[in-house]
């Protein structure tokens, strides 16, 4: 058990110090290929939209009406009872 918590207290020590030293500045440190410039992106041209052309909207169609009375509605439609 103490060995696991000093393993571990030297592990967080060696993590610690290696924060402190940051990697060396790039100074006097010459680039090896060309220079790479951004290739020129493609003006976007303008893109017409389709002439509009009118839909005509049609209603919703309508369920034909329930003309059974309350008792014809709360009988089944057939004689088998699922269970």
């Amino acid at each position: 058990m103490k060995l696991t918590g000093l393993g571990g207290a030297a592990a967080v020590l060696l993590m610690l110090s290696g924060c402190g030293d940051p990697l060396p500045a790039d100074e006097g440190v010459e680039p090896i290929g060309p220079e790479v410039s951004e290739p020129a992106l493609p003006e976007p041209q303008a893109v017409e939209p389709p002439p509009a052309t009118e839909v005509p909207i049609q209603p919703p169609p309508t369920l034909p009406s329930d003309n059974r009375t309350s008792e014809e509605s709360v009988r089944p439609d057939s004689d088998t009872l699922f269970y």
